[in-house]
């Protein structure tokens, strides 16, 4: 027994991770008797939709990730890039076709980009009573914990390691990247069941919206600490409108002027952590402090000490443990009713610095006020306002910041 335990530990070692755990394909999920069929099952008599592949392969364009890279646009972009085929350079498959094995890379992103390699697990989750736990130990990845399943959108909707949307990228055509966990699972669209409010968790749609928060500023922060500790400056981590706006003297920006810092300091992405600020400090006040000291010493040293990545990265590490204590707070946190709607409030109160950090965090703050209405339930004349709030987002040369807020407090007023 003790020869064959340490014939299969050897053989582990020397295989190595990436062989112990492979993807198998979208279509190992594709039977109609697990999660193909062309119909969801009732909840009274299966926990699984059984139709997710389904769903997935017609309705989610993460499934069109792959085909996307042959449009023109993705060629364009190629050529700019010197990479060639889109299809084919790792640059862009790392993401548009995650989790789908090379034969089945046009099957975009596929079950496992966010389940995990199936390999070890696919069988064994198929048996009746089979502990989750186990095929988390296996390699499937716990979406249910809300903030694994955060950074595990985070690694494309953000980036990290070989999946990363830079200055270069977004200079040559590839939009630049935002996420808010509630809004971007309701678009998937979903094929999972919600969990139900109970005590300790009264809405979960605002405890996933939360910890989402926590989570995205948490990655992000990482990533701009290894950013400083690879090549610095990388101006993806940047606002993109200080530098790319109108010089016009009505310009918003040029009337709002340089209150707490030098005309021509460079201003860091406010998008991913504005709404967070407004959370924190409306529920988790204790907390709220050193999260703010820790972001105001990330932004302070980008607008005056731009060249000291080394002080840079570490102050991000800082504010990303910040964020990581909060994301673990709110996993256990409940948001009722009135917490969630102290929070619009909240929100609707500060919309004129968030909307003066410029569209980026105007839009974080519109998919807030859209998931926390979500949470709360169908209000009749919201989705119609929240549409136009979207739409006026579309347009950001024209954005003026005072419009915005006017227009977000009267959103906001139909939930409250």
């Amino acid at each position: 027994m003790e020869s064959g335990i340490r014939s299969s530990l050897l053989l582990l070692l020397l295989l190595g991770p990436a062989a112990a755990q492979q993807y198998i394909g979208a279509g190992g999920c594709a039977s109609s008797n697990c999660h193909g069929g062309t119909s969801a099952l009732p909840e009274s008599s299966s926990r699984i939709l059984g139709n997710e592949y389904s769903v997935w392969s017609v309705r989610d364009k993460h499934s069109k990730a792959y085909s996307v890279l042959a449009n023109e646009r993705s060629k364009r972009m190629g050529e700019i890039l010197r990479v060639g085929n889109a299809q084919t350079a790792p640059r862009c498959t790392s993401c548009h076709a995650a989790g789908s094995p090379a034969k089945f890379v046009s099957d975009g992103v596929a079950c496992e980009a966010c389940h995990g390699p199936a390999e070890k697990w696919l069988g064994p989750h198929t048996q009746a009573n089979h502990p989750h736990a186990s095929n988390v130990s296996l390699g499937m990845h716990d979406t249910k914990d809300v903030a694994a399943r955060a950074r595990k959108c985070l690694e494309c909707h953000l980036g990290t390691g070989d999946k990363i949307v830079d200055h270069e990228l977004i200079a040559a055509g590839h939009p630049d990247l935002v996420f808010e966990l509630d809004t971007f699972s309701a678009a998937l669209p979903m094929h999972w069941r919600d969990p139900k409010p109970q005590a300790g968790n009264s809405l979960p749609r605002a405890r996933a919206w939360a910890v989402g928060q926590a989570a995205a500023l948490g990655e992000g922060m990482r990533l701009l600490a290894a950013r400083a500790g690879a090549s610095w400056p990388e101006f993806a981590e940047l606002e993109c409108y200080q530098c790319h706006h109108d010089l016009r003297a009505e310009s918003w920006r040029i009337q709002r002027g340089y209150a707490g810092r030098k005309p021509g300091g460079l201003v860091i992405n406010y998008a991913r952590q504005d709404v967070l600020r407004v959370l924190a400090a409306q529920s988790a006040r204790e907390q709220a402090a050193a999260l703010e000291s820790s972001l105001a010493q990330v932004a302070n040293l980008t607008a005056g000490r731009l060249s000291d990545a080394p002080a840079i990265a570490a102050a991000a590490r800082a504010a990303a443990q910040q964020a990581d204590l909060l994301a673990a707070r709110f996993a256990k946190q409940d948001f009722d009713t009135a917490a969630a709607r102290a929070i619009i409030k909240a929100l609707a109160a500060d919309a004129a610095r968030i909307a003066g950090s410029g569209a980026h965090s105007a839009e974080q703050a519109t998919m807030a006020l859209d998931a926390l209405a979500a949470a709360l339930g169908p209000v009749p004349a919201f989705p119609a306002a929240i549409a136009r709030l979207y739409d006026y987002l579309e347009h950001p040369s024209s954005y003026q910041p005072g419009e915005f807020a006017a227009q977000f407090r009267k959103v906001a007023a139909l939930v409250n």
